[in-house]
């Protein structure tokens, strides 16, 4: 006579099996958590890219559509100061505002050399533009070590006179 063996065995899984897999997944979950300042951070810097170079192509948008006699008394030299989403701050807004970015413009008076052509300021104009973050307004300074601010990009332009008369 066969003995037949009992098919109906408890089917599951054992407490060691169970403590194995939740290991597994905690050190999974924690790698996954450990990564999520490092993509805050990556999303804020590329926001603050992105919003300077907005502001980079506002300012140089306003140099070529001044007058080209002005655009030395009107942006050599001179600061503007934007808002944490890139819009100038202007006249009365600028009053209890505080802003997180800060373009500064310089227009050199040296001639432009371009290969062997020589541009008169006359005709055309090398832009300076170097945008600062700036949080709360206030400016950060270079960490030991660094050889330059990470929060300052710097934008280089040419601008042609458009004006027939000079």
């Amino acid at each position: 006579m066969k003995i037949r063996k009992n098919r109906l065995a408890p089917l599951g899984f054992t407490l060691a099996e169970v403590m194995i897999a939740m290991g597994i997944v905690a050190s999974v979950m924690v790698a996954l958590l450990g990564m999520i300042p490092l993509g805050v951070r990556a999303v804020r810097e590329a926001t603050n890219l992105t919003i300077s170079g907005r502001i980079a192509q506002e300012v140089i948008s306003n140099v070529q559509q001044a007058n080209w006699a002005d655009v030395l008394t009107n942006y050599n030299n001179k600061a503007f100061r934007f808002d944490n989403e890139g819009f100038l701050i202007r006249g009365a807004q600028a009053k209890g505002q505080t802003h997180s970015f800060e373009a500064r413009v310089q227009v050199p008076a040296a001639p432009i050399n371009i290969g062997k052509t020589v541009y008169d300021v006359s005709t055309l104009k090398k832009i300076l533009i170097e945008v600062e973050f700036t949080p709360a307004g206030i400016k950060v300074p270079i960490k030991p070590g660094e050889t330059k601010n990470p929060n300052i990009i710097k934008y280089n332009f040419y601008v042609a006179n458009q004006n027939k008369s000079g």
